[in-house]
């Protein structure tokens, strides 16, 4: 692929607190990789000849990272319950079952990452049905669509219905014949996936440990979502001290880790995880939809110093924009700020970070995505940018980035090339 550069406003993060804008900048890309990025001045001259997209009406931003959402759920949206786990028996299980058929299955996947395409998204971690010739066909929709995915069967033995849930030992082969086909190839990545303590046997969870253990796969899973799910566990396990240490136990606590809502958590057990250091996916819309909660952002980032990323959870979450969860999670702060005047806002430089190079640093990927740092893969969308706003400095343009750009997303690129782009 021949070089090429775009010209447009840039704005990135380089770690959680500094962000680099350039007001003309551009972004110089050879092969599906980052070859240079700066002013466009600069760049242009040391680099003279080069074809230029002219795209100065433009902000580009790296692609964002969406750490937690179900490929399965997303027929679910807005059909909420009074709680998790009345929503999950009444509205998800039954849809899931859906996905039996591996035609539908494959469809919801289309429409799944066409969405998040849309939405700017360029790499997603997500929950596959719980079937494997389905997750099988997810993984097949993914790879030709193009999209950057961490992706796994989700796994279930107990306390679903039947028609969800299967052996462990049946789970695990399962597994491993998916990760042995999926697992690094091209722009995918395998997850064990064990969907959550209340639904998995302590053998199927110490199998998935196991697993990861043998073979540096990832993991996914959900802890601490809701107080009727903490409940349920310490019922479910009442040998272990509370339900970080199921996980703990079970040899599922990495640094691969992901872990999905984490809002109910005691201090014994967010001084497990600072040691641990899973990476936490942090879901603001999904958390009021549900009611669940809101999760102490600041003090996971200050305090614990915990990796955190953003998520859609699709289908509690009900949109697929990243943009959105980074705006909730500042506004979820406030709200806590409210009644607790010493608790402070995540910045704009904070949140933007989390919706790019935080979430790919979450899924272990921050040497391949999330800012624009040459030799890393040219994941980047472009968004229009309206006429009547002025930007004048970097957090003007991080503000409209978060707060009035995201339905403005014109083009999603992948290594270069355009995956989805505005009819």
């Amino acid at each position: 692929m021949a070089a090429a550069l775009y010209r447009a406003m840039l704005v990135h993060s380089l770690d959680r607190h500094s962000v680099e804008w350039y007001a003309d900048g551009a972004l110089l890309v050879e092969r599906g990789r980052i070859l240079a990025y700066g002013d466009y001045a600069t760049i242009s001259q040391d680099f003279p000849g080069v074809p230029t997209m002219d795209w100065r009406d433009s902000i580009i931003i790296p692609g964002l990272v969406d750490i937690h959402a179900h490929v399965a759920q997303l027929s679910g949206v807005g059909s909420d319950r009074a709680d998790l786990l009345d929503w999950l028996e009444q509205v998800i299980y039954p849809l899931e079952r859906c996905c039996a058929d591996d035609d539908v299955a494959a469809s919801i996947a289309d429409a799944f990452f066409q969405r998040a395409l849309a939405a700017g998204t360029t790499t997603i971690a997500a929950f596959a049905p719980p079937f494997e010739s389905a997750t099988e066909r997810c993984f097949e929709v993914a790879d030709e669509l193009g999209i950057r995915a961490v992706m796994g069967m989700t796994l279930m033995d107990m306390n679903a219905p039947a028609y969800l849930v299967a052996d462990s030992n049946k789970l695990i082969a399962a597994t491993e014949r998916l990760a042995t086909r999926w697992h690094n190839h091209r722009r995918l990545h395998y997850c064990i996936t064990p969907r959550f303590a209340g639904s998995c046997s302590f053998t199927l969870l110490r199998r998935c440990g196991e697993l990861a253990s043998a073979t540096g796969l990832p993991i996914q899973t959900h802890l601490a979502e809701s107080r009727a799910e903490l409940e349920l566990i310490a019922n479910l396990f009442p040998e272990s001290s509370d339900y970080t240490d199921v996980y703990q136990r079970a040899g599922l606590l990495t640094d691969k880790t992901i872990l999905a809502h984490c809002i109910h958590l005691s201090t014994t057990e967010l001084e497990r995880l600072s040691t641990a250091s899973p990476a936490i996916a942090h879901c603001p819309a999904s958390n009021t939809y549900l009611q669940s909660g809101i999760m102490p952002l600041v003090e996971y980032l200050d305090r614990w110093n915990l990796r955190v990323g953003l998520g859609t959870d699709i289908g509690a979450g009900y949109h697929a924009s990243i943009l959105d969860e980074a705006r909730t999670a500042r506004e979820h702060a406030k709200l806590r700020r409210m009644s607790q005047q010493t608790l402070r806002v995540p910045s704009h430089a904070e949140a933007f970070y989390l919706a790019t190079l935080g979430g790919a640093i979450a899924l272990s990927l921050g040497d391949e995505v999330g800012n624009f740092l040459p030799g890393k893969a040219a994941d980047f969308v472009r968004i229009r940018r309206a006429p009547y706003r002025t930007i004048t400095t970097t957090d003007d343009a991080l503000a409209y980035v978060l707060y009035a750009a995201s339905d403005s997303i014109y083009a999603t690129m992948i290594e270069g090339i355009p995956v989805w782009q505005k009819p």
